[in-house]
């Protein structure tokens, strides 16, 4: 049985991997090689690609925007969700359970339904074209309730009584005891967040105008349209575009896959 599961996490893994050969493969041909059957390049590869097409447009920029507006969303999330899911986990209040019902009922609400009053509200506070605009009307701070509130569930109630008793303020136990436990979940949420808002397209298409604040989905499109014959450059980018992710999922593995299960299975209690 082990072999016959080996085999098929091996067939699933080449399928998904296969993609990413293929645009890495594409990436390193010359022009001459693009309009030929084969898959891999014939005889060199040309991994100058990379910073010639990195190179056609304003990518260091569209950089900058992406993980500005990626670091910013992500702190503002892990901040205010868990500051959210510890009130919502640890403190009793009328409607609690309510306000957390209502919290969940918005993660059935598509994203495009609340585009036209993000727009509106954003065209009144004078955010349209802007990065703040990219990062305020689109936190994701109801899953990242949700996640956070489970997990900080677990932390023992005990613990923060007598932190309570030694003198500690709600501030203090938050951030000094509550926020170290709770590692694994913030990894998690982090790691969400972020890929979120890095591979965010339709919410900055509709908002920015400036080409300097595009960010790199926004730049590889306007690419694509310039540059739609040179498939090579165009798949060289797309893979400097996707690395950041990816190395940031494998940094974070572990405590990406733990703070979902942990979370997820957090007792009631």
């Amino acid at each position: 049985m082990k072999a016959v599961a080996y085999i098929l996490l091996l067939v699933v893994t080449a399928v998904m991997l296969f993609p990413f050969l293929f645009m890495v493969a594409t990436a390193c041909k010359d022009e001459a090689q693009l309009a030929q059957p084969e898959m891999l390049p014939q005889g060199a590869w040309h991994f100058e690609n990379f910073p010639t097409a990195w190179g056609k447009a304003q990518f260091n920029r569209y950089l900058v925007n992406s993980t500005a507006v990626g670091l910013a969303t992500t702190l503002l999330t892990l901040l205010l969700a868990s500051m959210a899911g510890f009130a919502l986990s640890k403190y009793r209040f009328k409607g609690r359970d309510v306000i957390f019902l209502a919290i969940l009922s918005t993660l059935m609400v598509p994203q495009q339904v609340t585009m036209i009053p993000n727009f509106l509200t954003c065209s009144r506070i004078g955010l349209l074209d802007s990065l703040t605009g990219l990062v305020i009307p689109v936190l994701p701070l109801s899953f990242g309730i949700f996640l956070m509130r489970q997990f900080i569930r677990g932390v023992p109630d005990d613990l923060i009584a007598a932190a309570r008793i030694d003198g500690a303020s709600d501030l203090r136990i938050f951030f000094q005891l509550v926020m170290p436990l709770c590692i694994p979940a913030l990894a998690a949420l982090g790691v969400f967040t972020f890929m979120a808002s890095w591979n965010g397209f339709l919410w900055p298409l509709i908002i920015l105008d400036t080409p300097e604040k595009y960010t790199l989905p926004i730049g590889l499109m306007r690419f694509s349209q310039q540059f739609s014959v040179e498939q090579n450059h165009l798949m060289a980018v797309s893979i400097l575009i996707t690395l950041p992710v990816l190395i940031l999922f494998v940094v974070f593995q572990r405590a990406f896959i733990r703070g979902l299960t942990v979370g997820g299975l957090s007792d009631e209690g």
